[in-house]
């Protein structure tokens, strides 16, 4: 089915949802909201943090009661604020709801209920296994535990949770924020074939390649209210960019720093090697510059980060900053080495969620604020105060709990606790990841300021748009190996992404 074939309202929606309202104290998150969904469709949600996407989503699923409206699956209409049958409507959060200490099998079971010892030893455990090789996770046993899983891992579960319970309609959230090209495409591949047995899926992201390339018709909220519903083949990428923040984003302004050659390098590497992960590897990275790292997930790219973070044992090779060896072998000596690292898991990583804002930005140097055992609390909040001025966030929801924020302003509390360190070298795991465009161009902003003023930069990253709008250099690394070295002048998508997914020789990849 494609996107030219669909009207732009469907004749009998499978999901139709009306006049949605939620206020929460003086915020109204969502204003008269509604979508209607037809079977065999894919439809697109974008917007902003904090436009209403994922208010909208949990009063679909039933974890958030609106104030007003109707919800209604195949014309029956649904109890508002009560939890949906995962059966009519399953949700693949952004932020996994995974229990570690379970097994997968039984992660993928959680909520379902209802099933006798017989049942769940033969026809559950068949219909698990089917929604595990469908997301491409053939290899992992039903057994095995969730702890035992990567991040990339955990979100393929948890949308094999999805299709695993046969859903009429599945909603997803941000489903491939962590994923790599090759577990996007399993995801889109699952997609297309739910679609085409007939379920209904709303489908959000930020990353607006993806939404062209999998999705019917799409729908924008901005501020809590429906901007537009389209079909995604009638608009272009400025569309729905103007659309979601309401006027034209203006790129490419943040011009790169020009970096001498002979200019002394702030990090050296030199045969760095970090388990089978990373063959020796040699990397400089000068004073205000920005480097990115892209490989696939499994081709040692974020090894490579994590290792410099202080996060990996390193077997072999030798470190230097500003012409000093160091030693790196965990967190305490990279940052005493004048490293700070944001990791890509900002809830579980890098914040406190239960914390306010400004105990967050201060939280990595706390200790400098201790007079005889006493906290300075008045000098705490200044110096939390410069922090969310650097990074624009809002001085008024300092004493907020960080857990309220949208999810591009968590990213610049992380962002903010690495700074706060004055770091020499700041390393980003998925410096945006989940976070809108809006707010991912303020960050950009930022750290391009920070690169100006000396700070040496290097991130990962798996959204090659964010590659090639943020980096002065990428280094391609495939199976460990580091293909190329690319300056800004000489940036190419196509070859970016033939670098990551082919390495060097065609003929070594394909024959195999």
């Amino acid at each position: 089915m494609t996107a030219a074939s669909l009207s732009h309202k469907p004749a009998t929606p499978v999901l139709a949802a009306r006049d949605l309202s939620k206020r929460y104290g003086g915020i109204m998150a969502l204003q008269s909201v509604g979508l209607d969904l037809g079977a065999g469709e894919i439809h697109g949600l974008c917007g902003e943090n904090g436009a209403g996407k994922s208010t909208f989503i949990k009063i679909l699923g039933g974890l958030v009661r609106p104030d007003s409206g109707e919800i209604s699956v195949d014309g029956r209409p649904l109890a508002l604020g009560q939890r949906t049958d995962p059966q009519l409507i399953s949700i693949v959060h952004q932020e996994l709801a995974i229990v570690p200490t379970l097994s997968v099998l039984d992660n993928i079971m959680l909520g379902m209920g209802g099933t006798s010892p017989f049942y769940f030893a033969h026809l559950v455990r068949t219909q698990v296994r089917q929604g595990l090789d469908e997301v491409g996770l053939a290899h992992i046993p039903l057994d095995r535990k969730a702890s035992a899983l990567s991040l990339a891992e955990r979100q393929l579960v948890e949308i094999a949770r999805g299709v695993a319970r046969r859903a009429r309609v599945l909603l997803l959230d941000e489903p491939t924020a962590t994923l790599s090209d090759a577990e996007i495409k399993r995801v889109f591949d699952t997609a297309r074939l739910l679609r085409d047995k007939g379920t209904a899926l709303v489908f959000v992201s930020h990353r607006l390649d993806e939404v062209f390339a999998l999705t019917d018709r799409v729908t924008v909220f901005r501020n809590g209210q429906h901007v537009l519903t389209e079909r995604t083949s009638d608009l272009t990428s400025r569309d729905l960019v103007k659309a979601m923040i309401g006027r034209d984003l203006v790129r490419g302004t943040q011009k790169p720093l020009s970096v001498a050659a002979d200019r002394p390098a702030r990090l050296a590497i030199a045969g760095l090697r970090c388990g089978d992960a990373l063959k020796p590897i040699d990397l400089a990275l000068a004073p205000g510059e920005i480097a990115g790292v892209v490989g696939q997930l499994g081709s040692g790219a974020d090894v490579l980060v994590e290792a410099l973070a202080g996060l990996r044992g390193l077997v072999d090779g030798q470190i230097a900053i500003d012409g000093r060896a160091v030693v790196i072998g965990s967190v305490r000596d990279a940052m005493k080495a004048g490293i700070a690292y944001v990791p890509e898991d900002r809830a579980g990583k890098g914040i406190f969620l239960d914390a306010p804002v400004w105990m967050n930005l201060t939280a990595s140097v706390m200790g400098r604020f201790s007079r005889g055992g006493v906290m300075q609390r008045a000098a705490e909040r200044e110096r939390g105060l410069e922090l969310a001025a650097m990074f624009r966030i809002d001085p008024g929801r300092l004493g907020s709990e960080v857990a309220t924020l949208s999810g591009g302003n968590q990213q610049k509390v992380a962002l903010g606790k690495a700074a706060a360190l004055t770091p020499r070298i700041l390393i980003l795991n998925e410096p945006t990841r989940g976070v809108d465009i809006g707010a991912r161009s303020e960050i950009y902003a930022t750290l391009r300021r920070l690169a100006e003023q000396g700070l040496a930069i290097l991130f990962y990253s798996t959204d090659l748009e964010e590659v090639l709008e943020l980096a002065d250099r990428v280094v391609t690394i495939f199976r460990g190996e580091v293909v190329r070295s690319i300056g800004r002048d000489a940036l190419d998508g196509g070859e970016i992404l033939h670098d990551i997914l082919r390495g060097r020789d065609d003929t070594i990849v394909l024959t195999q």
